[in-house]
Order: C-alpha cells, then structure tokens, then sequence
C-alpha cells in the first residue's frame, strides 16, 4: 500500500515538473518572439518637418544638405509689363508680287500713254502753226493730228485712272506702308521677296484693352516655344476673320522655325511697369496643379509657398507681390523639401489611424 502511494506521488511531481517546464518554455518563447518582433519592427526615422506659425518647415542638417545636393539664389530684381496674347498668322505673299507685277504694267501703259500724249501734242501745234502760216497744210491734216492727240489725251487719262484704282485697292487691302512698298523700288520690297524677312499679320484679342500698339512683340510657337521677335509696320485695314479683334502688320527676320503659312502666338506687353522678381523655372514644384516654392527661412530650414504663375516669362514666372529681392530660393532640389513634407504628412496620418 506504502509503495502505491510512493509512485503516486512520484508520478505527481514528474507531471508538475514537466508542467512547470512547458509553462517556462511557453513564457520564454513569447519573450524571444516580442525580442524578435522588436528587432525586426522598423526604425523610424527622425521626422523632418514642424510646425511653425501655421506653416510647415523642413530642416535639413549640413550633411544632408550637401549630400542633396540641394541650390539657393537670391531672387533677382526685374521690371516687367503685363502681356496679353494675340494670335498671328505668317502670310503668304504671292498676292503681293502679283500686285507688284500688275502696278508695273499699269505704271508701263501710263507712261507711254503720257509719251504719246506729248508727242502728237507736239505734231499738233507744229500742224496748227503751219495750218495758220497760208495754211501750209491742210484742215484735214490739222483735224487729223488734233483727233490723235485728243485720243492719246483719253488714253493717258484711262491709264492714270486703271494705276490709281489699282494702288487704291492696295492700300485698302494692305495699308499705306506696305501699298508704298508695292509701288515703289523699295528695300523692304526687295527683303521680302528674297524672304529675308516675313510679314505676319498679328490679330489681337477682341476684350484686349491696347493703348499704345507695341513697337516689338514675341513670337511663339502653338506650344509656347519662343521664336524671335518681330517689329510693327502699320494697322491692317482688315482683321482676321476668325478672331474679329483689331490687326496689324509686324516684320520678322526669316528662320528655319518661321514659315510662310504658319500659325504663332504673340506676347505683346501692355499696361504700367511693374517692379518685382523673376523665379527661375527650376524653382517650381507642382502639387494638385498649382505652383509652389520653396524658400530658406535660415540656415537648413525651408518653408513653401505658392507662386502665382499668371505672368510667364522665358525659363521663368515674374512675380510683383510676396516676394523680395534677395530672397533665397531653392532652385534646384526643391522636390526633395517636397518628398520630405509629404511624406511627414503621410506619416502623421498613418499614425493618427493607428491610434
């Protein structure tokens, strides 16, 4: 009966020992696997951005910086007048040197309607004093040589009148000045039919507000591709029938991007002269499609603003308020400061949902 109860016990305690054992190896395998979960959870890093005064600031170490290979420059100042755009066509002139070829001819027949004129004149008075020295000659003679010079009269008169419709028509289709060069041995003439120059016809829009038409303006092209600049002749007696706005007349050196036929867009500066800054394009970060910059706010740290992109410039947008000279830009690297902010702002929201 002793030796039943020595092996129950016996068996009691091998069962709490191994019991205690499982148990110990129980908690210390949640340890190593809290320790491992631990080690393997990813740093955070350090987050980068603040809040100050309502506004979000990047602050970069010097490391960083120079690992970035983030640039600043000091904003430039400038003075700007406000554009508008107009749209302009680069015409064809065959029409012109038909004109040019008709005035010649015209001009060709007056001039020997006039050398006609002068030479029967001459007959005639010659006749008419014979006629009337014991007439030398005869009636007949002196009839006929009137009626010749009558007729060479009519004939001068048609010619003359045939060259003044003809120049009228000109200028009513192409202005004075360019009627002038039609008619005359001119070297604007001669530029253009060697196509040394281009004349574009440039229409403005029919709400523009133009004072001064201005002496120069910027070609483009569709696509805002700067081309040259072109410099005003005269007003069009007529418009473009697409736009209906007021046309003028511009010359601009030929190139191989400019040709005959070819639809431009032209800025022309308007209103008063405005003192302000350009940013350089290379500044211009771009988010749900508005325009941003940023600028140092001291030594690494970088605030963003936006950019008001209504005055466009080549490789550049004129600014007139909320900038100074001589501020600091970040002009190359500034999507870097935006990487950066979003993504604090992408953490901020990962851990307000966590919570």
């Amino acid at each position: 009966m002793r030796r039943k109860s020595v092996k129950i016990i016996v068996t009691i305690v091998v069962l709490a020992a191994i019991t205690g054992l499982l148990v110990w190896g129980f908690i210390e395998g949640r340890k190593e696997g809290g320790m491992e979960a631990e080690r393997e959870r990813p740093v955070k890093p350090p987050s980068r951005v603040s809040e100050e005064g309502g506004e979000s600031v990047v602050t970069l170490d010097r490391k960083t910086l120079e690992r970035s290979g983030i640039q600043i420059l000091p904003l430039v100042p400038v003075s700007h007048r406000s554009e508008i755009r107009a749209f302009g066509i680069v015409l064809q002139l065959q029409e012109l040197f038909d004109l040019r070829a008709s005035c010649a001819k015209a001009q060709a027949r007056a001039e020997s309607a006039g050398a006609a004129v002068e030479a029967s004149g001459r007959e005639h008075e010659r006749l008419k004093l014979l006629n009337a020295d014991n007439r030398n000659v005869s009636d007949k003679a002196l009839q006929a040589a009137t009626a010749a010079w009558r007729a060479d009269e009519a004939a001068l008169r048609a010619g003359k009148a045939s060259l003044y419709a003809l120049k009228a028509s000109i200028r009513q289709r192409w202005g004075g000045v360019i009627a002038g060069w039609v008619t005359s041995d001119s070297p604007s003439f001669e530029r253009l039919a060697r196509q040394d120059d281009l004349l574009l016809q440039v229409t403005f829009p029919p709400e523009a507000q133009v004072g001064r038409v201005p002496q120069k303006i910027t070609l483009q092209t569709a696509e805002g591709t700067p081309l040259t600049t072109a410099r005003l002749i005269s007003p069009s007696p007529a418009t473009d029938p697409r736009i209906q706005g007021r046309s003028f007349f511009y010359l601009a050196p030929a190139g191989p991007r400019l040709l005959p036929g070819m639809n431009v867009l032209a800025r022309l500066p308007v209103g008063p002269l405005l003192q302000g800054v350009t940013v350089p394009s290379s500044a211009v970060v771009w988010r749900q499609g508005k325009a941003w910059l940023y600028l140092e706010k001291g030594a690494g740290r970088f605030v963003r603003r936006a950019l008001p992109t209504e005055s466009p410039l080549r490789d550049s947008f004129f600014v007139a308020r909320g900038l100074a000279p001589g501020d600091p830009v970040v002009v190359r690297g500034a999507q870097l400061l935006q990487s950066e902010e979003f993504r604090s702002q992408i953490r901020a929201g990962e851990e307000g949902d966590g919570k």
